[in-house]
C-alpha cells in the first residue's frame, strides 16, 4: 500500500514539474512568432536555407530540431557532417553565424 501511494505520489510531481516547462515553451515559441510577423527575428526557414546555402555546410545534412535561446536570440542548428554532429550557432535577427560546435 505504501508503495503505491509512493509511486502515486511521485508521479504527481513528475506531472506537476514538467508543465511549466510546457508553458515557458510555448510562451516563448509565441514571442518568436510575433517577432518573425513583425519583422525583428527572421523566419525559422529562411535561416536554415540561407546557412544550408554556404559552404561548408551546403554539404552538410541538416538535421532539424532547432533550438532557440529566447535571451540571446540565438537559434542553434543540427548538421550532420560526415559521422560528427556540427552545431551552427545563429543570430535570429541578422542571420550571422555567431559560433559552431566543434
Amino acid at each position: 500500500m505504501i508503495r503505491i501511494l509512493t509511486l502515486s505520489l511521485a508521479s504527481a510531481l513528475l506531472f506537476a514539474a514538467g508543465a511549466p516547462a510546457d508553458a515557458r515553451g510555448d510562451r516563448e515559441q509565441n514571442h518568436l512568432r510575433d517577432a518573425a510577423a513583425q519583422g525583428k527575428v527572421i523566419p525559422l526557414n529562411r535561416l536554415v536555407a540561407e546557412v544550408r546555402s554556404r559552404p561548408p555546410y551546403s554539404d552538410m545534412t541538416y538535421l532539424g530540431g532547432p533550438q532557440f535561446d529566447a535571451n540571446q536570440m540565438v537559434y542553434a542548428l543540427k548538421f550532420m557532417d560526415g559521422s560528427q554532429v556540427v552545431v551552427v550557432y545563429v543570430d535570429a535577427r541578422t542571420g550571422r553565424i555567431v559560433g559552431r560546435k566543434p
